[in-house]
């Protein structure tokens, strides 16, 4: 019997301790409450201020803007391209509903200027300069496509061996510099006004896996058949977003003029592709191949001679911007065949692209901006930004999840003391 009463003590004491313990968790559950909120709320608005201060190649206007009385906008337009042999030829202009050539470009800077000199307040003086580069303001324009470069061996150098390595060539012209902040690890890039269009720049990359070294400066590589002289090594993002997009990859930079020069308008053939170690480099198209491919081409003539224009896939402008918004009307109208209902080209404004609206826009409806930009062939910096824009959403998200906690847990401490202190 005594056996029994204790065992059953035993049970009511754990049963009151239980209730206790119950009781002060429920009585502490705004506390809980409230933590939670300021974990969310400060994870979704830390995570926020890291990954806008990593792009900082969309924020590029206030470099511009520093010291000057104007403020401006980052813009870009992308559009489109045939390649007639795949990924290792360049694309080809289409027609001027979807693609943007040399002409376009000519275009577009010429009603760009006279808009810029109406907004800063500067006589006309005819449009552009006779260079044909903006005043005022700054562009750049590039199209990208796959190649095999070759490290050239030297005896008299470190180059002992040949390597080959399948590489992304972006094809640049303008002021590429100031829309993309490289880090330099030896050497400059590109200079606006091409010397020499057999220059070209390395990323660390394929610096590294040609030379195990980035001071390579004068080294020489062979690509489209032809030597091209190492100026420079930059490094690129290496935050996980931009190695998500697929950033560390190797990758040179040449001259727009370059590409359209010697790249192959026809793919190689498997007899004429490197193997690994090999040093020779795939001939350019001929002529008649160049006019072959031409032919497939929308809008280009079969009887065409010569090499088609290239298509310029990514247009980058800085625009001064008297009137908030209104750079990007300025953009827009300057693009033929261009209506925001229908749009033939992908435009951006980069500056303010992450702010929550423009953020919520880009996402909202989930997919559809996605779906659309299925038909273009983004650079890897737009990859970056737009895989950039769909974490910014996540932890927007987070941050309203979070705020929302952050409230309840007020109000149910709120409701906790005033009980307490009617008692």
């Amino acid at each position: 019997m005594a056996l029994t009463n204790s065992a059953k003590r035993y049970i009511r004491d754990k049963i009151y301790l239980g209730k206790r313990k119950v009781r002060k968790i429920v009585l502490a559950a705004p506390f809980w409450v409230l933590l939670i909120g300021v974990t969310m709320t400060s994870l979704g608005i830390g995570r926020y201020i890291y990954l806008t201060d990593n792009r900082k190649d969309q924020s590029m206007n206030t470099y511009w803007e520093y010291g000057a009385q104007m403020p401006y906008r980052q813009m870009s337009v992308y559009a489109r391209g045939a390649r007639p042999g795949g990924p290792e030829t360049p694309p080809v202009y289409i027609n001027n509903a979807s693609s943007l050539r040399r002409s376009d470009i000519l275009a577009i800077r010429t009603a760009l200027q006279n808009i810029a000199d109406s907004s800063m307040g500067v006589s006309s003086k005819g449009g552009l300069p006779e260079d044909g580069r903006p005043r005022g303001w700054e562009d750049c324009y590039s199209s990208y496509l796959t190649a095999t470069i070759t490290s050239i061996a030297d005896p008299m150098s470190r180059t002992e061996f040949s390597f080959n390595s399948a590489s992304e060539i972006i094809a640049i012209d303008g002021n590429f510099p100031a829309f993309h902040p490289f880090r330099y690890m030896s050497g400059g890039f590109l200079p606006e006004i091409a010397v020499d269009n057999r220059q070209i720049v390395l990323n660390d990359v394929l610096a590294w896996k040609f030379y195990k070294s980035y001071d390579v400066i004068g080294e020489k590589v062979s690509l489209w058949g032809e030597e091209f002289t190492i100026i420079g090594v930059v490094a690129e993002p290496s935050d996980r977003i931009a190695r998500d997009a697929g950033v560390e990859q190797p990758r040179a930079y040449v001259y727009f003029t370059a590409m359209e020069e010697l790249a192959p308008l026809t793919a190689p053939s498997a007899d004429t592709q490197q193997n690994p170690g090999g040093s020779s480099s795939a001939p350019a198209a001929s002529p008649a191949s160049a006019s072959d491919a031409a032919s497939a081409i929308p809008g280009a003539s079969s009887a065409q001679s010569t090499r088609p224009d290239m298509a310029i896939l990514c247009y980058e402008a800085m625009l001064p911007e008297a009137v908030k918004n209104v750079a990007k009307n300025d953009m827009s109208s300057s693009l033929t065949n261009y209506t925001p209902a229908d749009p033939n080209f992908y435009v951006v404004s980069n500056t303010g692209r992450f702010n929550v609206i423009d953020t919520w826009r880009f996402m909202w409806p989930i997919g559809k901006t996605q779906g659309r930009l299925g038909a273009y062939e983004l650079p890897f910096w737009e990859k970056t930004a737009d895989l950039t824009s769909q974490h910014l959403f996540a932890d927007e998200i987070l941050t309203v999840a979070g705020f929302v906690t952050l409230v309840s847990g007020t109000i149910m401490a709120a409701l906790r003391y005033r009980k307490m202190s009617r008692k």
